[in-house]
């Protein structure tokens, strides 16, 4: 049973918390930065950047700023 778990975690998307700091990276760049978590549902992540207000980005896509 815990293999299971462990390729549903493979696949699985990243969870935000509302108000993280997050950069979109796309193919090892990074398209924008600076951006806050909104919201979150199971089409991606909703994150309202300082520049060009709000989008909806995969989670696959989002580096947490630390």
């Amino acid at each position: 049973m815990s293999i299971l778990y462990f390729f549903k975690s493979l696949f699985a998307q990243p969870r935000f918390e509302s108000g993280t700091r997050v950069n979109h990276v796309r193919g090892g760049s990074i398209q924008r930065t600076d951006g806050f978590v909104v919201g979150q549902t199971q089409s991606g992540v909703w994150v309202e950047w300082p520049r060009g207000g709000r989008s909806l980005i995969p989670g696959s896509e989002l580096s947490q700023i630390i």
